[in-house]
């Protein structure tokens, strides 16, 4: 018999997202409007989640580099987990790992952003430049991409 899970706010959306959503995911290019050219360059995905482990709820941010392989035709993805052993306790937590992620990535020129609309009846995706304050710029990043 299935159990039946009664779940927070599952809602997916982009950069500006409420603190409160319990899923986000999206994807961190250079440029606006990725080209063939481009997809040989690296680019980000963000998601935020809900997982249930030794029966306790926790949320998890992980980062996916990702880059085109040539040879093999293919993407070649490399996944991060940007939580503890366990999940954040509360989504607050992992929302604040996920901007920080988000800001070390913009920091780096990835400030394109693009995320599912899973509210458009069209294959929409939700397009969001992600600025940089003044006291953003200047913070080391604390990232593992050789970029």
């Amino acid at each position: 018999m299935r159990e039946i899970k009664h779940e927070t706010t599952r809602i997916v959306g982009a950069a500006a997202a409420n603190p409160k959503d319990t899923r986000l995911i999206e994807t961190l290019y250079k440029t606006k409007i990725p080209e063939t050219s481009v997809w040989a360059g690296p680019y980000f995905e963000l998601t935020l989640g809900e997982e249930t482990i030794d029966g306790q709820l926790g949320y998890f941010v992980r980062e996916t580099q990702c880059r085109w392989d040539a040879v093999r035709k293919h993407t070649v993805r490399v996944q991060y987990t940007l939580s503890p052993h366990g999940g954040f306790a509360t989504i607050e937590e992992a929302h604040e790992k996920y901007k920080q992620a988000q800001a070390t990535r913009a920091r780096r020129g990835f400030v394109h952003s693009y995320a599912p609309s899973y509210e458009s009846t069209s294959r929409y995706r939700k397009y969001v430049r992600i600025e940089i304050g003044a006291e953003t710029k200047n913070e080391e990043p604390e990232d593992q991409d050789q970029s």
